[in-house]
Parts: structure tokens; sequence; C-alpha cells
């Protein structure tokens, strides 16, 4: 889309990548001070690989996040249901109940949600 191409499904499936690429690092792929930056970073630059940042992440999510990521989109995967299966066929898929998912979030999940959680509970006791 940066590029002016016509978007379709596999933008949302980038988009997931980023998602996904957050939740696995707790930063964005490209970070700038200005936006049209990180634009022109989306658009151009490959990511800092998620195992830099997150060495226990493993080697076959980081490669499903990074396919998903991929500049082209004939490179990414070609549907959800794709993208789906690749996560499926992750060694680690299906190992996670929900309450080891609600525990990650509470010590690791996302540092705006604890900073606000923190303001919030300050006021509270004030």
């Amino acid at each position: 889309q940066a590029k002016g191409d016509e978007p379709d499904g596999r933008s949302d499936i980038y988009s997931m990548g980023v998602v996904a690429y957050f939740l696995v690092t707790g930063r964005a792929p490209f970070e700038a001070d200005r936006p049209i930056k990180v634009l022109m970073a989306h658009a151009h630059e490959k990511p800092q690989r998620p195992s830099e940042l997150n060495p226990d992440l493993p080697p076959d999510l980081e490669r499903v996040i990074l396919k998903a990521l991929e500049k082209n989109p004939a490179d990414r995967y070609q549907t959800a249901d794709d993208f789906r299966e690749a996560l499926l066929s992750c060694a680690d898929a299906g190992m996670w109940t929900r309450e080891m998912a609600a525990d990650w979030w509470e010590t690791c999940g996302c540092p705006h949600k604890k900073q606000l959680d923190q303001e919030v509970f300050a006021a509270q006791c004030v």
C-alpha cells in the first residue's frame, strides 16, 4: 500500500505479521522519530530478526513471521488459511493453554499496557 499497490488479503497477512512481531519481541518491526520514516521502512527495509530481540523464539515461528512480513506480496502467505497452517505446523503449536497465555501477558505482555496499568493503579491509590 505504501508503494501505491492495490491492497488485498496479503496486506492483512503483512499486518498480522507486524502484530506477531510485536507479540514476540515487545516492539514494532520498524521504529523512527517520524511516521514517514516508519512507512518507508515498511515499504523498503527488512526488519531486524525477531530472534535478535528474543533469543528464546523458536526458529520455525521466526520463519513464519518473517514470511508474513515479506515486502513482495507474492512472497508472503497467499491466504489466511496458508498463514494459519504455517503457524499450526510450528513445533510449539498447541502447547499453550489459556492459563499460560494469561500468565505470559501478566508478566511479559505489552509494555504500553503495563505502563497504563501502573498509572491507573497509582491514581486509584491516591
